[in-house]
């Protein structure tokens, strides 16, 4: 009887003691997970998570420095705190955020910080600003390992605002010293010193590929008119048209768009679609399909970036920024491009974003292209003529859109012009429909396409009609759900339902086979 009882009481102990131990395990890890994320809530996000965030580019120059030899998990781990700190410092300054700035700089530098933004707010300004790009070099390494000096040459934005009033704003190209020490596995910047050296801002300005001269194009050397077409399949327009299309459609259309003597093609990329700040290989090998395609039938392709885009914030440039490396860097060298062009009718985004906004973006956006893509050109597709002009010192080439009287076109026209002309969109709706009180026929088409090209060929322009074909859905994000808005859209195509060409096709044929 006694063994038994001494064997229940060695089992309830032991028992007792089994549970303790895990307990104190589950409670210590709960303990650290609760730790980890209060401090993921404080601290930048690691890589896979700044999607909307911050993600400037930067480059290490090849280490040479001074003292110990640099780990390259410290050296990530340095990256990564370091243009953290960056964000962290513009969201302070822009007078939101400020938990992450004691991750990120010692006492003394986020006082300084702190300080910089009290006075700004006391003047009622807020600057808004982000890094762009960092060329980094390390000059020290201490043998402990907790102190590290750097130099950074980056390319910085900022824009100060005063009452919510645009003032100003400009880049900084300015180099840096800096020192981080580590403190509570963090790098935190001890100081930053502006040092003498000042680099400008890199935009290459030769053209290989596709050239102006005066009021011309020059494709490969060679005077080029554009007589173009905006491009989406009947059945897949908008953002119906990346997952769904296929080289056999492909060839197919573009023979057909050959066959009427066009020889540009718009085509339109979706920001979102595409990934983001994260551009997706699936999209890049569709596009890169795309412009093989054209260029085997000898078309000219004029890109449309950052379709549906809204993100013109200062404090989102890295992210719009990632987007353009990631697809322009790809294609910089293909034989099939035109043109670069940057948005779609941004001035329709005027009023609801803010007209410097989209200005200080729409140039930023030029600068970076021409720094990746020295080859081809860059315009601005804007929806009125009367924004002609708009940022004439950082397009190659004018684009606008009119859908107006073709007799009021000259009125827009008469200007002295430094640069060549497109007229990236025009057409008219055959909407007929009984009930519609403004509708139109085919007939009205060719009219209306017959006088537009008496005035585009004598002004010599080149030109993109909209569109080749009448599409038979229309997405509810393109121009709502209301009837007679997306059967207006259905119908500017040259070739209707069941694929019959209308009378302005062979209009379009001919005039093109005729205008050189």
């Amino acid at each position: 009887m006694n063994k038994i009882k001494k064997l229940y009481m060695t089992y309830v102990i032991l028992s007792f003691l089994g549970i303790s131990i895990i307990l104190f395990i589950v409670s210590s890890r709960l303990v650290a997970y609760f730790k980890t994320a209060d401090k993921t809530i404080i601290q930048f996000r690691p890589a896979n998570q700044t999607k909307l965030l911050y993600q400037p580019s930067y480059t290490w120059e090849p280490l040479q420095n001074e003292g110990r030899e640099m780990e390259k998990h410290t050296l990530k781990k340095i990256t990564k705190d370091y243009l953290a700190s960056y964000y962290y410092q513009n969201e302070t300054l822009a007078g939101r955020k400020t938990a992450g700035l004691k991750d990120h700089f010692t006492e003394k530098s986020r006082d300084k910080v702190m300080l910089a933004a009290f006075e700004t707010e006391q003047q009622q300004q807020e600057i808004r600003s982000t890094t762009i790009a960092h060329d980094l070099t390390l000059d020290f390494y201490s043998e402990d390992g907790t102190l590290v000096v750097l130099k950074d040459t980056n390319i910085s934005h900022y824009q100060l605002f005063e009452n919510e009033q645009f003032i100003l704003s400009g880049y900084d190209t300015t180099s840096y010293d800096v020192m981080l020490l580590l403190e509570d596995n963090f790098w935190r910047i001890r100081h930053k010193v502006r040092s003498e050296t000042e680099i400008p801002m890199s935009v290459s300005t030769s053209n290989e590929c596709t050239k102006t001269e005066g009021k011309h194009f020059l494709v490969d050397n060679v005077r080029f008119i554009s007589k173009g077409i905006n491009y989406y399949p009947a059945d897949f327009p908008w953002h119906l048209f990346w997952d769904n299309v296929n080289a056999s459609l492909l060839n197919s259309d573009f023979g057909l768009i050959k066959s009427a003597h066009f020889n540009t093609l718009r085509v339109f990329v979706p920001y979102e679609k595409f990934g983001g700040a994260e551009v997706q290989e699936e999209y890049i090998i569709k596009l890169g399909n795309l412009l093989d395609i054209a260029h085997k039938h000898k078309l000219k392709v004029i890109i449309t970036l950052f379709d549906f885009f809204l993100g013109y914030d200062v404090n989102k440039w890295t992210l719009s920024d990632r987007h353009t490396e990631g697809i322009v860097t790809r294609f910089k060298d293909h034989p099939a491009i035109f043109s670069w062009d940057i948005k779609n009718e941004p001035d329709l985004d005027f009023e609801s974003k803010g007209k410097e906004t989209v200005m200080e973006w729409l140039s930023f956006t030029c600068k970076r292209i021409k720094s990746y893509d020295p080859n081809h050109l860059v315009t601005i597709g804007w929806s009125s003529p009367e924004y002609i002009t708009t940022l004439k010192n950082d397009v190659d080439y004018y684009s606008f859109h009119y859908y107006k009287a073709p007799e009021d076109l000259p009125t827009y026209l008469k200007a002295d012009f430094d640069k060549p002309l497109l007229l990236e969109e025009m057409g008219q709706h055959s909407y007929s429909s009984w009930w519609y009180p403004f509708r139109k026929t085919k007939e009205d088409q060719y009219q209306y396409l017959s006088e537009l090209t008496k005035v585009i060929r004598e002004n010599t322009i080149s030109y993109a009609i909209w569109t080749l074909y009448d599409f038979r859905k229309i997405p509810d994000n393109v121009v709502g759900k209301i009837p007679w808005r997306k059967n207006i859209q259905k119908n500017f195509g040259l070739i209707g339902n069941r694929n019959k060409k209308k009378k302005a096709f062979q209009l379009m044929s001919d005039f093109n086979k005729i205008y050189l």
